[in-house]
């Protein structure tokens, strides 16, 4: 699913009105409608409730209006609050006479409104065009709004959160319980430092023409399953074990040997024929007796990892979970990493990186289309520090450019940051999943993919997705509160086959 920018989304707006042969307030309509709809599925009770509307003078205050309109013929009990103006947009005109002037109270933004606390509010002040912060006058009617034990709904944006350009922290924002965004997701709904706005978001399909979408330039996509269809293919009878690869864990020391059980485990249930694991001497009967179906390659220290003297061809190979970045460990390491041959499928993640960031030089070593798979502090160890999410990404995206790698910065819509500039956001996965072992969870699905022969973008795409849905399905049965990461390794096998099935 592309996320697009203003001129784009202003463009398929114009381009769907030509196409489908209706006005713009007949999309304006259409997208209220949907709207109502889905919130009502969502908030059931909703019409037994005080709901105040707070529109503003623009097209994002004209579906306020005419979503009051809607819900007021559904018996609800509807308060619509327009910002006073000199100067509407046609469709809100069109939609105050539709509603009737007497049901509309006029406010400043000086004003002050009697919120009740228990009260619904829909906040349609700005969409999609607002491009830059909103001015300190807007902080009181903001304020209000954010005050109370109201349930925040925004239509489209939180008002005072634009698309995607960089919002300074303390400009006036709606802090949305939830954001019904239209057709596709926009980038600052997506990014960590908007999190206290954006609670959660829906995209709701409004039937834009999606010829016109496609055919929008966009480096930035929202992974959806439509995207992985393709990438589900069936197994064939004649096949064998040799058949799906031979993935390789490098990892493990004296107390930290469960990361490498864990990663090994989430290759072996992703569809990799053979599983090797390479483990300080400490770790033999560990993973002999817990995880039988393993081979191992044992490191000859009992307590972390040295020598490394692990096989360089096998089909695909994840160092660093569990390992320690002891000075012994790093030479050991340092030696392996020059020694892959250039087209070695490589996965690294946490003290893998640890090591790389207190040694960038070893960073020339790292095979093309190498993934390396951060938590932000790992990312900030290997780039340095960032003031906002878009110096991050600008940050990240140079560094994968110059290392021709595949970045996966971890957290809530995972990003992948590919080296031609391409970012990918996972649309999968919950806070459950913000527990020791996650990652190392998510390093053996990745390894698996790329020992299968799944290119890294393919694999680190699909690998996101994965381990988030599995994480999706765990929690649904158990919780988020009791996740822990040998749940997500346990639905691993319902995530494929949610994928298998609907491709």
């Amino acid at each position: 699913m592309k996320i697009l920018n203003p001129k784009q989304l202003k463009l398929v707006d114009e381009e769907t009105v030509i196409t489908q042969h209706i006005s713009s307030w007949d999309l304006m309509e259409r997208a209220s409608s949907v709207f109502v709809e889905q919130l009502l599925v969502d908030f059931p009770k909703l019409l037994s409730s005080p709901v105040f509307v707070v529109c503003g003078k623009g097209n994002n205050g004209g579906d306020g209006l005419a979503i009051a309109r809607i819900l007021k013929a559904r018996a609800g009990q509807i308060e619509v609050f327009l910002l006073k103006s000199e100067r509407y947009s046609q469709d809100n005109v069109i939609n105050q006479e539709k509603l009737g002037l007497a049901n509309i109270h006029f406010f400043t933004l000086s004003d002050q409104i009697d919120f009740a606390n228990d009260a619904v509010i829909i906040d349609c002040l700005f969409g999609y065009g607002l491009e830059t912060a909103l001015s300190a006058e807007w902080q009181n009617i903001i304020g209000q709004i954010n005050g109370g034990d109201c349930l925040r709904i925004s239509v489209d944006m939180p008002s005072g959160l634009s698309c995607e350009t960089h919002i300074a922290k303390g400009s006036p924002i709606i802090h949305a319980d939830i954001v019904y965004t239209f057709q596709v997701p926009k980038l600052n709904l997506l990014l960590p430092e908007y999190a206290p706005y954006v609670e959660k978001f829906s995209v709701l399909d409004i039937g834009l023409d999606n010829e016109i979408i496609q055919e929008q330039e966009s480096s930035n996509e929202y992974v959806k399953e439509d995207l992985l269809m393709p990438l589900m293919p069936k197994r064939k009878k004649f096949s064998h074990k040799g058949t799906y690869g031979h993935a390789l864990v490098i990892g493990g020391s004296y107390g930290k040997l469960g990361a490498v059980l864990l990663a090994a485990k989430a290759a072996l249930r992703s569809g990799c024929g053979l599983i090797s694991a390479g483990i300080p001497n400490c770790g033999h009967n560990v993973l002999q007796t817990a995880f039988p179906e393993a081979m191992l390659f044992t490191d000859d220290s009992d307590r972390e990892l040295r020598k490394f003297d692990f096989p360089t061809n096998l089909s695909a190979i994840g160092i660093g979970v569990g390992m320690g970045t002891e000075e012994q460990t790093f030479q050991g390491f340092s030696s392996y990493l020059q020694s892959l041959p250039k087209n070695a499928k490589l996965v690294l993640d946490a003290d893998a990186l640890n090591i790389l960031a207190l040694h960038q030089n070893l960073l020339t070593y790292l095979p093309a289309d190498t993934i390396c798979s951060p938590h932000p502090k790992e990312l900030s160890r290997l780039i340095g520090a960032w003031e906002s999410d878009y110096e991050k990404l600008s940050k990240a995206k140079a560094f994968a450019a110059k290392h021709q790698i595949y970045l996966i910065v971890k957290g809530a819509n995972s990003v992948l940051l590919c080296p031609d500039g391409a970012l990918f956001f996972n649309s999968t996965g919950n806070p459950g999943m913000a527990t020791g072992g996650s990652g190392d969870v998510l390093t053996g699905i990745l390894t698996s993919l790329r020992a299968q022969g799944y290119h890294a973008k393919e694999a680190a795409i699909l690998g996101m997705y994965i381990h988030g849905l599995a994480g999706d399905l765990a929690s649904a049965k158990i919780g988020e509160a009791s996740l822990i990461a040998s749940d997500i390794i346990q639905y691993l096998p319902a995530a494929f086959n949610q994928l298998v099935g609907r491709s």
